[in-house]
This record gives C-alpha cells, sequence and structure tokens, in this order.
C-alpha cells in the first residue's frame, strides 16, 4: 500500500512539473517577445500595460523592467502600484523623481493602510525624508521576520541623510542590538555605515557598553560596529574579541577589522591584532592585512620578521599574497630576485611589481622601467605599464616631469594611435594635464574618438568627455552636441552628471541581442551554471525567468568556450569578485553586443551575482559574485542569480585566478 501511495505521489508531481514546465515554455515563447519589444524600446507606457497581463509571471516581469524605466504619468503609476501592492509594483518606484508631495502621500498610506506597508518599507529603502525616518523609528517590530528585517533596512537606510538626535541615536542602537540576528542588526546601523556617519561622543560611550553584552549568531552587525566605533575607540573594539579568535575568524569580519585599523592611528593594540591576523588562513584577509601595515610604516617595521617568516618567504603562499608581503617591508631591495622570479609576465602581478620598483629604484630607473614594458609585446603588461605610468606621473618629481615632458608628449599620441579601448581610458590622468596636451591638442581628442564606436566603446566616450569637461568645455560643446544626438542613453546620463548641457532624448531605442525564446525556455529546466576554479568549483542557480536576455547570451558564450581560462580581473575585499570579460580580461573588454540592464528587486546579498555595467542598458559578459550585502546596488545592476555551493571558493579568489571550465549542470 506504502508502494502504491508513494508511486501515486511522484506521478502527480511528475505531472504538475510536467505543466508548470508546459506553461512556463508556453509563456517565455509567446509572451516575452511581446513584453521585451516595449523594454528594449524602453516604452514606459507599454510595459506598464503588461502589468495588468493574466499570467503573474508576466505581470511580475513587467513591473521589474518599470524600475530602470522612465513613465511620463508617474501618478497613475503609484496608484498602479497601490492596487498591486506587491514588492516588485514597489521596487519599480525607486528611482522615480518624486517631490514632496509624494513623500508625505506616501506617508499617509502608511497612516491609513497598514496592508500596505511591507511594500512601503520597501519603497522607503530607497526615497524618504526626516519624517519617513520619524514614522519608522517609531514603529515596533511585529514579530514577522521579513517586516522587521525590511524594517530594519528601511530605518537604517533613512538614518543616512539625516541629522539624529541623540535620543533617535540611542533609539538605532537599542533597537540594533536588541537582536541576536546580526544581518538585522547590519540593516539598522546601515546609513552610519555607508555614509560613515560617527554618532555623538555620548551614543558612541552607550553603544559600546551594550555591546559588550550583544552576542549575535551571525557576524554581520559586528562588522558594522568595528567600523562605526573604531575610529574613536579602536583599543575597545579589538579588545571586544578573545585573541585566540582572530586567527579563525568570519572572513568578512576579519577584512573589516583589518581595514578600519588601516583607516585609523594606530593603537597600543594595533599591532597584536595585525600580527595575528597574519596567521588567518584565507588569502584576502593576509592582503587586507598588509594592506593596513603599509598604512602605518613604523608597525610595518616592528612587524617585518612576521611579515617575511609568515607570508614574504613562504613558498606555498599564493604569489599576490607575496608580492603585497614584500611591497609592505621598508626594504625590498635585498629581496629584489626574489620579487622578479615571483612577478614573472603575469598579469595580476605588474602592478605590485612597480609599486614595490617605486621603493627601490630612483625615479629616473622606473620611468625607464615602464617605457621598456610599454614596448612589450604582451599586451596586459603593456597595459599596466601605462596605467602606472599615467597614475605615478602626476605625483613624481617636478624637476623631472620637467626634464621629461618632451618624451611624454610623444608617448601619448602613440598610446592614443594603439586604438585600444583600456589604454586610452588609461592615459585619461595624462590628458588631464596641461603640461603634456595643450589647448592647441583638443583637435587630438575628437581625432582619438573618432576610431572608437557606441555603444561598446562608451566608457572610452565616457571617459574622454570629462577630460574635455574639465579642460575644454568651450570647445567640445558642438562635438559633444553631436554625442548626445547619437541617443546612447547611458553616455547621455553621464554627459549630463558631468555637467554637461546636452538636449535630452526621448525615448532612446537601444539595439540589443536578440535571443532564441525556445532556447531560453529550455534552459530554466536546468538553472545550475558550474565555474571551476584550481581552487574548487562554484555552483551558480540562475533565475532565467528573471533574466533571460542576458543569461541567453552568456549561455552563448559559454558554448563557445568564451569564458575558459578568462581571469577574475576585479577583486575587491569584502565586495565582490568580477570575471568575464572575454574580450581584453582588464575589466574595459566583452562580447560584440550589449543587452538591456533587467532589474529586479533582489536584494544584493552574499552570493548573489550580478552583471556588470557602464550604465542601464550596457551590459554583456562580465558578472560579478558578492562578498556580502550592498543594498545600495539593488535594482541597479541585473541579478542572473545566486551561488548554491562554493561560498568558501569565492572567498578564496583572488585576482588573476581563472575560470578553468564553466557549463552547465
Amino acid at each position: 500500500m506504502y508502494k502504491i501511495l508513494k508511486s501515486g505521489i511522484l506521478l502527480f508531481l511528475l505531472i504538475q512539473c510536467s505543466s508548470y514546465t508546459s506553461d512556463t515554455h508556453r509563456l517565455i515563447v509567446n509572451e516575452y517577445p511581446s513584453l521585451y519589444q516595449a523594454i528594449f524600446e524602453r516604452n514606459g507606457t507599454q510595459i506598464l500595460e503588461f502589468t495588468s497581463h493574466s499570467d503573474s509571471l508576466i505581470r511580475v516581469h513587467a513591473w521589474r523592467a518599470l524600475i530602470q524605466t522612465s513613465v511620463e504619468d508617474l501618478d497613475h503609476l503609484i496608484q498602479k502600484v497601490v492596487n498591486a501592492n506587491t514588492l516588485e509594483a514597489w521596487a519599480s518606484l525607486w528611482f522615480k523623481d518624486f517631490d514632496e508631495n509624494h513623500i508625505e502621500y506616501f506617508h499617509s498610506l502608511w497612516a491609513s493602510e497598514p496592508k500596505l506597508r511591507e511594500g512601503l518599507l520597501h519603497l522607503f529603502s530607497k526615497i524618504g525624508n526626516r519624517t519617513t525616518f520619524e514614522l519608522l523609528i517609531a514603529q515596533e517590530e511585529i514579530g514577522n521576520l521579513t517586516f522587521d528585517y525590511k524594517l530594519a533596512h528601511a530605518t537604517g537606510a533613512r538614518s543616512k541623510d539625516i541629522k539624529l538626535t541623540v535620543k533617535e541615536e540611542k533609539q538605532l542602537i537599542d533597537k540594533a542590538l536588541a537582536t541576536k540576528l546580526g544581518y538585522k542588526t547590519q540593516a539598522y546601523l546601515y546609513g552610519y555605515y555607508r555614509a560613515r556617519k560617527q554618532f555623538t561622543t555620548e551614543v558612541e560611550y552607550y553603544a559600546l557598553n551594550k555591546w559588550a553584552y550583544y552576542y549575535p549568531t551571525t557576524s554581520e552587525g559586528n562588522q558594522s560596529l568595528v567600523r562605526i566605533l573604531g575610529v574613536h575607540h579602536l583599543d575597545k573594539v579589538l579588545q571586544h574579541f578573545p585573541i585566540e579568535y582572530y586567527e579563525n575568524m568570519n572572513v568578512q569580519l576579519a577584512i573589516e577589522i583589518a581595514q578600519s585599523i588601516g583607516e585609523n592611528p594606530p593603537s597600543r593594540y594595533s599591532k597584536v591584532i595585525l600580527n595575528a591576523l597574519l596567521n588567518h588562513k584565507n588569502p584576502n584577509v593576509q592582503i587586507a592585512t598588509l594592506q593596513a601595515i603599509q598604512r602605518h610604516p613604523d608597525v610595518a617595521k616592528i612587524l617585518f620578521v612576521d611579515i617575511m617568516n609568515k607570508i614574504a618567504l613562504i613558498d606555498y603562499r599564493e604569489s599576490l599574497v607575496r608580492m603585497e608581503a614584500f611591497n609592505t617591508i621598508h626594504n625590498p631591495k635585498r629581496y629584489e630576485d626574489e620579487i622578479i622570479s615571483l612577478a614573472g609576465s603575469d598579469p595580476s602581478l605588474q602592478t605590485l611589481k612597480y609599486r614595490i620598483y617605486d621603493k627601490i629604484y630612483t625615479v629616473s630607473q622606473l620611468y625607464d622601467l615602464l617605457h621598456s614594458d610599454i614596448k612589450s609585446k604582451y599586451r596586459l603588461q603593456k597595459l599596466h605599464a601605462i596605467q602606472f605610468l599615467a597614475d605615478w606621473w602626476p605625483n613624481a618629481n617636478s624637476k623631472f616631469r620637467l626634464e621629461s615632458v618632451d618624451e611624454m608628449r610623444e608617448l601619448v599620441p602613440q598610446i592614443a594611435r594603439m586604438n585600444d579601448r583600456s589604454m586610452t581610458i588609461a592615459i585619461k590622468p595624462l590628458l588631464m594635464d596641461s603640461i603634456i596636451v595643450s589647448m592647441d591638442d583638443y583637435p587630438q581628442l575628437e581625432k582619438m574618438l573618432a576610431t572608437f564606436s557606441l555603444p561598446e566603446d562608451i566608457e572610452v566616450f565616457q571617459s574622454l568627455s570629462e577630460v574635455m569637461y574639465s579642460r575644454f568645455r568651450e570647445k567640445a560643446q558642438p562635438y559633444i552636441d553631436s554625442l548626445a544626438l547619437k541617443g546612447n542613453k547611458a553616455l547621455n546620463i553621464s554627459l549630463i552628471n558631468q555637467g554637461w548641457e546636452i538636449n535630452e532624448i526621448d525615448n532612446l531605442i537601444g539595439k540589443f541581442r536578440q535571443p532564441d525564446w525556445n532556447k531560453v525556455a529550455i534552459l530554466t529546466l536546468n538553472p545550475y551554471l558550474v565555474l571551476e576554479t584550481k581552487k574548487g568549483k562554484i555552483i551558480l542557480k540562475l533565475d532565467i525567468k528573471k533574466a533571460p536576455v542576458t543569461i541567453a547570451g552568456i549561455d552563448s558564450l559559454m558554448t563557445a568556450g568564451a569564458y575558459q581560462n578568462k581571469p577574475f580581473h576585479r577583486v575587491i575585499s569584502n565586495f565582490v569578485i568580477q570575471g568575464g570579460d572575454i574580450e581584453t580580461q582588464d575589466g574595459y573588454g566583452g562580447p560584440n553586443y550589449v543587452v538591456p540592464t533587467e532589474a529586479s528587486s533582489t536584494m544584493y546579498d552574499r552570493g548573489i551575482v550580478g552583471i556588470a555595467s557602464a550604465g542601464v542598458d550596457t551590459e554583456g559578459s562580465q558578472f560579478f559574485i558578492m562578498h556580502q550585502w550592498k543594498p545600495h546596488l539593488d535594482g541597479r545592476y541585473t541579478v542572473i542569480g545566486e551561488v548554491v555551493e562554493g561560498m568558501d571558493v569565492v572567498d578564496n579568489i583572488l585576482q588573476g585566478d581563472v575560470i578553468e571550465r564553466m557549463y552547465w549542470y
């Protein structure tokens, strides 16, 4: 009987799954193309019509699309959102241009419509004023985890931009430390953490006293307290944790502590904790610790033996970590042979090599080395030399600069003639230098841009238009007007943000990669993607229904082997690892297409996978994986999924580590 019952249940589930799969396939193949035509055109009126579609999947996706789409009748949109009252609907209001009357209306809804409060919290995490904060801080938690977390996040977010009274600061601390849930503590303290605000002295001591009795089950809240309280009370912050705890501390908390030590004046206890953190097994913790030591040369001298014996001279330590250690000590010259051997031609180590040589070589010797490497046959070595030279030159000895200016005047046009996107962006500091580039040289900037095109080279246009605004504003205005007429939305937004006066163009239509919708529907059946690295596997679960156009592009590139042996070119501790530059491998490359931003209300939390962007509707092949919660990214970048296995691998990835294989699982 049990076997018969079990078989019946399995059959029922298979039928249900088949029905669901069939319905999903039909919706994606038959309904998504029409919706996406409106998205490609960023036609807010048409997208809004899809929010009344008979199928919930289409309705939800239309609300997502409105997050990054302008709508003419804002009041009509608000009423539609109120009637729908879903989180995706409320998210569609995140980046709209509200006035004080709109904010007051939302406040009235908070008072009169309790059923709307969870959605309003979703909205208040992005918009609001002092009155909004007062409503939120007065609201008691209701015992519902989702609501209470959203309340904490919205309260913390609204504290960022206003000045709190002592009473309000204490209320915030009380709420933050009244829970054992570290992520909720972090949410309440988000405004002070994100804006690097400081509590009043009285409240700092109040927080320190309460912190002594705070025993969270996770470390996120402690991270926030470390940064906020460490500015004026570093020793007390460091002593909050037992000394034996540091070597095996949570990676994100350990990095936060190292960064706080680096950012603040050294304390009596700093060198003890830094020494302990050098023993941590995670390479990103080791790097953060070494970088903190670099900011305190006296501490570096005290810890010299430990730096050498624990990291620099240990063969099994990763090369990037060892190079950072050599960059930390005060006398790296005696280890020059070791440094040369370590650096080799590895692109990820070249910048560190130059930093070390900046301590070893004379100005002329370093300058000659950079010029020699700029002639290298290896593109990335050439690029890193150009980047370092451009950043180093403005701070070089003034006498040396005058002696070398003629050579630099020749070098800049040579680099420009390489027609390399990344190298052109790299020389921006040199283009800003009036000694190297005079007012008479302005035509050369237009000539440089003539070799690039939109949208694939948008970052070149963004970079050089900033140079034009800073140095050649009047001369460049006609050219900028001609750029604006090209109708690239992301570029025009950048031009306006830079200060240019241009005529805004409505309903800009992008040229995007068109997916095979049948293939998209098939991809929903097996949404697990594996990234194989030498440090282990990272398994992602992709939400193809949320970001079908982006993921379809990734699938086509992956099938062609484009991601194989491509590096994580950008690793920022406690923020992201970023890879997928299949073209240049330096962060400025991508495929020969762009896709639209497929925004959602998904929160950018630890393990979330997003798509890199140079502005709305400029996405391509590059992706990033979050180390931890960063809600300022919410709604601005496409979310394609999350890590379901291998976050320990993500924590250990260093810049230069490669994706050996990438495949569906």
